[in-house]
């Protein structure tokens, strides 16, 4: 299937919204943040990381894709800062929706300018919810990119609810639970 590039830099520029937002109202920069997605969330997840046009862009804490695939391949422009965000993608290997190929390549892709990956295949289809292994494993990530093991801090955790109140188009963000360190 071909990319929306406009679908995806719409989806891009509400997901950075709320990575400002988060920075403005809470206090919470980029660099504590994880950004993730299911399929085409992954996707977005995957451009809203690497393909950053801002040049004083903060890199995010990590990255996760979880059975998506790398859009506008042919346009990927990762800058130095974005490629250290770190990546967790899973794929099944018996994908039906998006091909495990997928996975592949855009793994290749990204670590071909620099990005840190660390990918994972399972025994499955198109699906995440149901194979807690990807959960654990996932889970072992944001642990690892928000709680390095050589850092003092004490973990917290807080609540935040997205107002999306402001815009009706921004409806699909309301009662949005962000978990953060």
């Amino acid at each position: 299937a071909k990319d929306d590039p406009k679908g995806l830099a719409m989806s891009v520029k509400r997901v950075e919204k709320i990575v400002t937002q988060l920075n403005e109202e809470k206090g919470i920069p980029p660099s504590r943040v994880v950004l993730g997605g299911f399929s085409q969330g992954g996707a977005v997840a995957l451009m809203a990381a690497y393909n950053r046009r801002k040049k004083d862009a903060i890199p995010f804490a990590g990255c996760i894709c979880m059975s998506g695939w790398l859009p506008m391949k042919n346009y990927l422009d990762v800058s130095e800062k974005s490629a250290t965000t770190p990546l967790f993608w899973a794929h099944g290997q018996y994908d039906e929706k998006i091909l495990f190929d997928q996975q592949m390549y855009g793994v290749n892709k990204l670590e071909g300018v620099g990005v840190d990956v660390t990918a994972y295949s399972y025994p499955v289809g198109h699906e995440s919810t149901s194979n807690y292994e990807e959960i654990d494993d996932m889970a072992s990530f944001i642990e690892s990119v928000l709680c390095p093991e050589d850092s003092e801090e004490t973990p917290t955790y807080k609540y935040v609810q997205v107002d999306s109140s402001e815009s009706s188009d921004n409806a699909d963000e309301t009662n949005v639970l962000l978990f953060y360190l």
